[in-house]
């Protein structure tokens, strides 16, 4: 296999379109040695060994270090196995240990992002990516809506945090690289398996219940929407907090508008009492959504809130700023009947 053979050859076991911008990455990230040896995966330290000439402690330290720079998984059944996709690439390599990490290796992955990825989005991403992340409502909302009671266990996210063990805290990997805002970067919660890959590699620190659900507080007053990817509990692997600026998912879809395609709203939505509505206009800066305007009223001289339901998410930035708590977040969308509970956590 030639050299072009290798990198072409790793740059679709990504599952995505030959990449001049993709193949700079894995030139960066890896020699072509490595390379090499990242197409003889997935396998076991013997067998890599046995395929590559190496012994099998260097084999085995190889793949070790492979896991640090994010490159490969470790399967249930021992077997050491590249990234499933460029997705996951990108999610594992960016969050790893500093010592991985260059300025270079951002600027690579940012101009890959501007230049291919965005473009992607604005074509569609097909039947894979249809909303492919759920936004999960700010809990600093929540605790004073009306109908907390309707709060199911995968809407709260105090809740997934306190049913998984372990759970880590690692870099975002979209801010990291992306760098546009000035948003905390130490949010990501993992959990479960993959907290055990984060703290296994040395991309992640272990934290307590308590200190994640702090972080997810801080997350939501700095004004970052909570998204997962998976409906079922059982199945958390992590939960991100997205800004607007640098999310490879969520912003672009705002910035290309196709949003609908990739984030699924949450249950619940934004109410103004226009009544308590001091017109500071504090919830229109935090709105990723430009679902809120300010408009005259007949019982007030004042700019008023005015929500676009059509436009909400539900994610409840707003109401967490809202000092005069004139915006609440209700529910919209009630589970058909008792049947259907189990149902619409699967």
């Amino acid at each position: 296999m030639t050299s072009e053979d290798v990198w072409a050859e790793l740059n679709a076991r990504l599952k995505y379109p030959p990449s001049e911008h993709l193949r700079r990455i894995l030139q960066k990230l890896v020699t072509l040695k490595e390379a090499e040896l990242l197409l003889q995966l997935p396998a076991r330290p013997a067998e890599l060994a046995q395929k590559s000439g190496l012994n099998e402690e260097a084999a085995q330290r190889k793949l070790n270090e492979f896991m640090e720079r994010g490159l490969i998984i470790r399967t249930s059944k021992g077997l050491f196995c590249f990234a499933h996709d460029m997705t996951q690439l990108h999610d594992s390599n960016l969050s790893s240990a500093g010592k991985w990490i260059d300025t270079e290796l951002l600027d690579l992955w940012r101009d890959f992002r501007d230049a291919e990825w965005a473009q992607t989005m604005a074509g569609g991403l097909g039947d894979s990516y249809v909303q492919v992340l759920k936004v999960i409502p700010a809990w600093k909302a929540m605790e004073r809506s009306p109908d907390l009671g309707q709060l199911l266990p995968d809407e709260d996210i105090r809740e997934l945090i306190r049913g998984a063990d372990p759970v880590a805290v690692v870099p975002c990997p979209c801010r990291r690289s992306i760098r546009r805002c000035d948003l905390p970067l130490n949010v990501c919660l993992h959990f479960n398996r993959g907290a055990e890959y984060a703290m296994n590699r040395g991309a992640g620190r272990r934290i307590s219940t308590e200190e994640a659900i702090a972080i997810a507080g801080e997350a939501e007053e700095a004004g970052l929407v909570h998204t997962w990817a998976s409906s079922a509990p059982e199945r958390l692997t992590a939960i991100c907090s997205c800004c607007r600026e640098c999310c490879d998912i969520f912003a672009i879809g705002m910035e290309v508008g196709n949003i609908e395609q990739v984030l699924q709203r949450s249950r619940f939505r934004a109410s103004v009492d226009q009544q308590l509505c001091t017109g500071c206009q504090d919830c229109v800066e935090r709105c990723f959504f430009k679902a809120i305007e300010m408009e005259k009223t007949p019982l007030s001289k004042k700019l008023k809130a005015t929500i676009d339901e059509s436009k909400c998410y539900g994610c409840g930035l707003c109401a967490i700023v809202c000092e005069p708590e004139a915006i609440v977040v209700k529910l919209v969308q009630p589970l058909p009947g008792p049947a259907n509970w189990a149902g619409a956590m699967l």
